[in-house]
């Protein structure tokens, strides 16, 4: 469940800022220092975590049913977006007074571990010959025609690929794309009806499956789509996105 759209909070204060604006150059007789605006900026991180730590825990639709779940990655991400939230704002209002220079020193490191773990885990597990490398470009995978679909891994660094596996023939057996994005995207179009198993996380970034997201610092999540009408033909999805983003939706 969505409780509050990171968007809608971002929005809200954007337009804050540009009313405040245009009222002081109006002289229309509200007088606000921007820098006091600007220094309640932690707001935004505090709610966006708050936000995170509630929709760490819910519930989805899956094909047994409903399925309660816990999100850590959507947890320690909420955890870091408070902390950063009260710090800065007691900071700035001057409530205590608080050396950031550890925090940061700890947060960075942290991050780049957890950028190397997601990139060695989960490979591929397809002998196909499928794949695609992309740097600063584009590229489209599947047509209006009948292909067939190979396991293979996709690779989006600074660029994009866009994947239409309706009219794909997919094999006999367990079919597995390894799909990641860096600084990138990779969207990847499925039919209703296919049987699919998603592994999907992020760093710095976001992965969709359907109507399901995550994003953050760090995020992940696991889904069976179809597997109770699987005829024999699966396909395993393993999608990482690194300040990048991963989207498998239904055409």
């Amino acid at each position: 469940m969505r409780f509050i759209s990171g968007r809608l909070i971002i929005g809200l204060a954007v337009l804050v800022i540009g009313v405040v604006l245009l009222f002081n150059n109006l002289g229309l007789g509200i007088e606000i220092e921007i820098r006091e605006i600007l220094r309640l900026w932690p707001v935004i991180p505090l709610v966006l975590g708050l936000n995170w730590l509630f929709m760490s825990f819910g519930s989805a639709e899956g094909s047994a049913g409903k399925k309660v779940f816990f999100s850590w990655g959507q947890f320690f991400t909420a955890l870091i977006a408070i902390a950063v939230g009260v710090i800065f704002l007691g900071r700035n209002l001057g409530l205590f007074k608080v050396d950031t220079t550890l925090f940061f020193n700890l947060l960075w490191p942290v991050v780049l571990i957890l950028i190397g773990f997601n990139l060695l885990r989960g490979k591929t597990q397809s002998s196909g010959k499928g794949g695609r490398f992309v740097f600063m470009g584009g590229a489209n995978v599947g047509s209006g025609e009948p292909w067939k679909l190979e396991g293979g891994s996709y690779f989006a660094f600074m660029g994009g690929i866009e994947m239409d596996l309706t009219k794909a023939e997919v094999p006999e057996g367990e079919t597995v794309l390894d799909l990641t994005a860096i600084m990138g995207g990779i969207e990847v179009k499925i039919p209703h009806d296919l049987a699919v198993i998603y592994e999907g996380s992020a760093v710095l970034g976001g992965v969709t499956f359907k109507d399901q997201e995550d994003g953050g610092i760090i995020a992940g999540r696991k889904v069976e789509h179809n597997i109770d009408k699987s005829t024999g033909r699966k396909l395993r999805i393993q999608a990482r996105a690194i300040m990048g983003g991963v989207e498998i939706k239904e055409a």
